[in-house]
């Protein structure tokens, strides 16, 4: 989902800038699949509360010097609008003859659920259902399928206040930025691929959890609590009496300590728990929705800079009775062997970075 188009370039940066730090990853075209040419990242202070949208030179100057650390070839990017700041809602309109007349009645049924006027978003609408109208049959066809006289219509977008912050911080960081994508496609794109099953993604980052339901490569249900790897840290300050930046190096090496035992740690399993309930809410909303065909989750998908937890998937398999596993957006990548212990460490943060430097490679 592009919020504003481009054209197709041989390779793209795909740039995620969230609340634990921005990352960058430049993907070719290599015959249609991705191949790796850089990456890099800056992560934020684990004390600090700013925003990257607070000072857009001093977030831009960190973008240009990871570009340039990195050392990127092209300066077309690809930017991701967090779940947490995108509205999205399907609707149904009576089917027309084209896109283009249907657009009207998009936006009265979009109007009626958006947070803010129309006026003062960028919208972009998915068509869920083949667009076409229905031709008249010659004598002695047999029966058309059947086919509703509506159409599904995936609307998404964001306020054009957050959209012009990203525009002034590519324009400082001097990349030209060729769309805005929704943080829900990008990670489709990286981790699901081509699965038509009903897929739950689960994003646990810094200081949000991100819960997204995908059915047939189309995210129907995305939801976003407070509630992410910030708060594993903080838990461990209160349990164990340690710093933030003491806490904070703990924290990863649970998730680099081999997964012994096979009980979540307290800290974790205060944390995983509200999102173990979120999921299953979602789960149940998702049951309930008119405009999907699937109505059952088959497997979910973790991912995040917490994703490397020790016994999360395990814990959320035993819960939910799904398959759970943990997300390698790296798997539809080509890239040198040798990088692999290293792309394994930070593959979970880069997934949103991965998938939309992935937007244009088929």
């Amino acid at each position: 989902m592009g919020l504003f188009g481009g054209k197709k370039p041989s390779s793209y940066l795909g740039v995620d800038i969230g609340a634990s730090g921005i990352k960058v990853v430049e993907l070719a075209n290599e015959k249609g699949r991705a191949k790796l040419l850089t990456y890099g990242y800056c992560e934020q202070a684990s004390e600090s509360e700013a925003s990257p949208f607070d000072d857009l030179k001093a977030t831009a100057a960190v973008l240009s010097d990871i570009c340039q650390q990195a050392g990127t070839t092209t300066t077309r990017a690809l930017a991701g609008l967090p779940s947490s700041q995108l509205f999205s809602a399907i609707v149904a309109v009576p089917r027309r003859k084209d896109e283009r007349e249907m657009k009207p009645l998009i936006d009265v049924q979009v109007s009626k659920v958006t947070p803010l006027p129309l006026s003062e978003m960028v919208v972009y609408s998915t068509f869920i259902d083949d667009v076409k109208p229905l031709l008249p049959l010659e004598k002695g066809s047999p029966p058309a399928p059947a086919r509703s006289e509506y159409v599904r219509v995936l609307v998404t977008g964001g306020a054009k206040t957050l959209i012009q912050k990203y525009i002034e911080i590519f324009k400082l960081a001097k990349l030209e930025l060729v769309a805005i994508d929704a943080e829900p496609f990008a990670l489709t794109r990286a981790l699901i691929g081509k699965d038509r099953t009903a897929v739950a993604l689960v994003d646990i980052g810094f200081k949000r959890t991100n819960i997204t339901i995908v059915e047939k490569g189309i995210p129907f249900l995305t939801r976003s609590i407070n509630v992410g790897g910030a708060s594993v840290t903080k838990r461990i300050m209160e349990a164990a009496g340690l710093s933030q930046n003491d806490a904070e190096q703990m924290k990863r090496d649970l998730g680099s300590s081999g997964n012994r035992g096979s009980a979540l740690p307290p800290a974790v399993e205060a944390v995983i728990q509200p999102i173990m309930n979120e999921v299953k809410y979602a789960f149940q909303l998702y049951a309930n929705m008119e405009l999907t065909d699937v109505k059952k989750v088959e497997k979910v998908i973790v991912t995040g800079g917490s994703a490397h937890l020790p016994h999360v998937p395990e814990y959320l398999a035993s819960q939910l009775n799904v398959n759970v596993y943990r997300g390698d957006p790296w798997a539809r990548v080509a890239y040198p062997a040798e990088l692999r212990p290293v792309l394994d460490d930070i593959g979970p943060r880069m997934s949103v970075a991965i998938g939309l430097a992935m937007r244009d490679i088929e």
